[in-house]
């Protein structure tokens, strides 16, 4: 018999997730036995085991399954990671051998987030910057927060400079430091909202605690959506971080929050127990949070267009045209996936404007010849957090308000 009917199928794929905001990476400064260069993954704190030197490696695991946190003496070397790396630091600096960092890197880690985080080593190198510079060109849009280890300002000049310059608004990317408050100088010279700059207290133990790498483990475990919105970074909670004790830091507080450098304090005034992070913000003073959603916007806005472009520029039933209703049609996928934003607190709110195609190829007949279209725009709010609450109690030792609710419970009662 003779067909009826044919059917012509087509697919729509949906936009896989990008997953960069996930994406977190520790630098070594010789930690590892691996070459410089290389890139490791690690799933769970075990995997870091079998990238330490050998001495190190067989310390770990007898001690635990999680990285070991055991001083590490960075008094020898050898090119091939048989023993532990000597440290590019000063003589003056009191980090930890870079063994010990990066096992201090991972811990805090893996306490603060159960996602798994890439481990750079650079080598003992001493031009961190340059080295840093020649990676993300060569793995652009891979990393979203980068953790250094303590001393490394101390280490290379030129990095204050090249941190600051990652700040641009699409760069996406975000270091993560810590150390004494005073190393954050050189810094907050250059202030950027690529940087972050936690000081720890002297008592934190600099073996089995780093206050960068926690942070890093917190901004980049957000995975926001409508049942787990997206939260401030200011007074979150940090897992095996000590905290600054109150008595006498008053003045260090003060100057920290105006240099926009956090801390580590207690949540004693909310009458829980913990550590919590003061004030989660980038040194040039914008909450860690707002650009997270911002991010978030630009990320999933080039996501989801790209995504209906290719798509519906294949052979269909409606294929994607440069006209009012292709227009309509980026517009509505612009405000699915700004709704989707806003749903997830990555938005306090937005909104989209997309100029005619009738309007816009009077304006621009030669875009429409080239098959540009830049007639849609959209601006968000994004989220911040409270940082400070002021309620005014008055207290009466008059009695006058006393007698006055008296007064209004007889008379309501018909006393």
């Amino acid at each position: 018999m003779p067909q009826i009917v044919t059917i012509n199928e087509s697919i729509i794929r949906g936009a896989a997730p990008n997953l960069l905001q996930q994406k977190g990476l520790l630098v070594s400064l010789g930690g590892t036995n691996t070459a410089a260069g290389t890139l490791s993954f690690l799933s769970e704190p075990a995997d870091l085991t079998a990238l330490l030197p050998t001495t190190t490696a067989s310390s770990a695991s007898s001690s635990s399954a999680s990285p070991s946190t055991s001083p590490v003496s960075s008094s020898s070397s050898t090119s091939s990671g048989s023993s532990t790396a000597s440290s590019p630091l000063p003589s003056t600096t009191s980090a930890p051998s870079p063994t010990v960092e990066l096992q201090a890197m991972a811990a805090s880690w893996f306490a603060n987030s159960t996602a798994g985080v890439w481990v750079l080593e650079l080598g003992t190198t001493k031009t961190i910057a340059d080295d840093l510079k020649a990676f993300l060109e060569k793995h652009p849009q891979s990393f979203y927060g980068v953790v250094l280890p303590r001393g490394v300002l101390a280490i290379d000049p030129n990095l204050p400079a090249f941190l600051a310059n990652q700040g641009s608004n699409n760069t996406r990317l975000y270091a993560f430091l810590c150390g004494t408050k005073d190393d954050a100088k050189t810094l907050t010279a250059n202030s950027s909202k690529a940087v972050f700059y936690g000081a720890e207290h002297s008592t934190a133990n600099l073996t089995q605690e780093h206050l960068a790498s926690a942070v890093c483990a917190q901004f980049l475990s957000a995975r926001p959506g409508p049942v787990n919105r997206l939260a401030p970074m200011n007074f979150r909670f940090l897992t095996g971080i000590t905290p600054w004790p109150e008595a006498g830091n008053g003045p260090a507080f003060a100057a920290m929050k105006e240099a926009n450098i956090s801390f580590p304090g207690t949540a004693r005034e909310g009458g829980v127990s913990g550590t919590i992070l003061f004030w989660g913000n980038f040194l040039n003073g914008d909450p860690m949070s707002e650009w997270y959603g911002a991010d978030w916007a630009a990320i999933n806005l080039e996501l989801q267009l790209a995504n209906l472009i290719i798509e519906d520029s294949q052979p269909g039933i409606r294929p994607l045209i440069y006209d009012q209703n292709g227009i309509d049609r980026l517009t509505a996928r612009a405000e699915q996936t700004l709704g989707g934003g806003e749903a997830a607190g990555c938005i306090v709110s937005y909104s989209l404007t997309a100029t005619s195609f009738a309007a816009y190829v009077s304006q621009n007949p030669s875009a429409y010849q080239s098959g540009d279209y830049s007639g849609v725009a959209a601006t968000i709010a994004t989220p911040r957090g409270f940082l400070s609450l002021t309620f005014n109690l008055a207290v009466d030792f008059s009695g006058q308000s006393v007698v006055a609710a008296v007064s209004s419970t007889a008379s309501s009662t018909g006393a």
